[in-house]
C-alpha cells in the first residue's frame, strides 16, 4: 500500500516544480495516507483496492491544491494592510486636528492660549484609545502592564506632593507647571520599562511622548510669555510633523527589509529546484 501511495504522490507531484518545499510537502501527505489507511483497516475494512480509493479520494482536488502551493512558493506572501490603514489614518487625523487648529487659531475664533487645548485633547484621547485596545486584546505582557501602571501612579503621586510643597511654602505664580512637567517624567520611565522589559511599543512610545512633551513645553512658554503663542503653535507642530516623517521611513524601511528577507528565504530554501526531488523520500 505504501509503494501505492508513493508511485500516486511522484506522478502527482511531476506537475509542478521539484522543490524542497514541495518534497517535504509531498513527505507529509504520504504519512496522512498511510495514517488514513490505518484507519480504515482499524475500522474492520480488509479490501485494499477499497481503502486504497478512500483514501486518495480524500485528498480532494490534489492537483488544484499543488497548483497553488507550487504558486504560493513563487510569491511573497502580501502582509495584512491592517497596519498600513491605521498608519495612513494616524497621519490623515494628524493633518485633520493641525488644520482645524491652525483655521480656529488664525481666524480668531479661538485665542491661541485656548486653542492647544484641541490638539492636546485629541493626542490625550489616541493615548487612552490605543490603552484600551492593547487591553481588550489582552496584552500578553503581564509584567509591562502592571509596571506601567505602577509608573503612572508613582508618577502622579510624586508630582502631587512636589506641587503641595511648592504650593504651600514658595508659592509661586507657575506653581501649577509642575504637571505640565509630570508628562514628561511618566514618558521617561514608560520608556525605561519599555526598555527593560523589551516590549515591541516602546519605539511608538517614544513618539507619543515626545509630541506630549512639546505640547507641554509650548503651554509652558506661552503662559509664561518667554514665546508667543503665535507662531509657538510651530513648536508642536512641526513635532508632529517629523514623528510623521520618521514613522513613514521606518515603515517604508521595514517592510522592505521584511519583504526582502521572505523572498531570500524563498529562494534559499523551501524554494530549491533540484530533478532529485521527484523522487527523493
Amino acid at each position: 500500500m505504501k509503494e501505492r501511495f508513493k508511485s500516486y504522490l511522484e506522478a502527482a507531484f511531476r506537475k509542478i516544480r521539484p522543490t524542497k518545499a514541495a518534497m517535504e510537502l509531498r513527505l507529509e501527505t504520504l504519512t496522512k495516507l498511510e495514517e488514513a489507511a490505518q484507519d480504515y483497516r482499524i475500522k474492520g475494512m480488509t479490501d485494499d483496492e477499497a481503502i486504497y480509493r478512500l483514501c486518495i479520494d480524500s485528498l480532494g482536488d490534489f492537483d488544484a491544491k499543488l497548483q497553488e502551493f507550487d504558486r504560493s512558493l513563487t510569491e511573497v506572501p502580501k502582509k495584512n494592510n491592517q497596519k498600513r490603514y491605521i498608519a495612513m489614518g494616524a497621519i490623515g487625523a494628524v493633518a485633520v486636528i493641525v488644520a482645524l487648529y491652525l483655521v480656529l487659531s488664525i481666524t480668531g475664533a479661538f485665542a491661541w492660549s485656548v486653542s492647544w487645548l484641541l490638539p492636546l485633547g485629541a493626542i490625550v484621547a489616541a493615548v487612552v484609545a490605543a490603552d484600551v485596545v492593547l487591553l481588550l486584546k489582552g496584552f500578553k505582557s503581564d509584567k509591562f502592564l502592571v509596571a506601567r501602571l505602577f509608573n503612572v501612579a508613582t508618577v502622579i503621586l510624586v508630582f502631587v506632593f512636589m506641587y503641595l510643597c511648592i504650593r504651600l511654602s514658595v508659592h509661586p505664580r507657575f506653581d501649577w507647571y509642575i504637571f505640565l512637567c509630570m508628562v514628561p517624567a511618566a514618558g521617561i520611565m514608560d520608556i525605561a520599562i519599555g526598555f527593560v522589559t523589551k516590549s515591541k511599543l516602546t519605539v511608538p512610545e517614544i513618539f507619543v511622548w515626545a509630541m506630549l512633551t512639546s505640547v507641554m513645553l509650548y503651554v509652558m512658554l506661552g503662559v509664561a510669555a518667554v514665546m508667543p503663542w503665535h507662531p509657538g503653535w510651530l513648536l508642536p507642530a512641526l513635532t508632529a510633523i517629523c514623528i510623521v516623517a520618521v514613522v513613514a521611513v521606518l515603515l517604508i524601511s521595514h517592510s522592505k527589509k521584511a519583504k526582502k528577507d521572505k523572498q531570500l528565504f524563498l529562494d534559499s530554501t523551501k524554494n530549491q529546484v533540484d530533478e532529485e526531488y521527484y523522487t527523493k523520500w
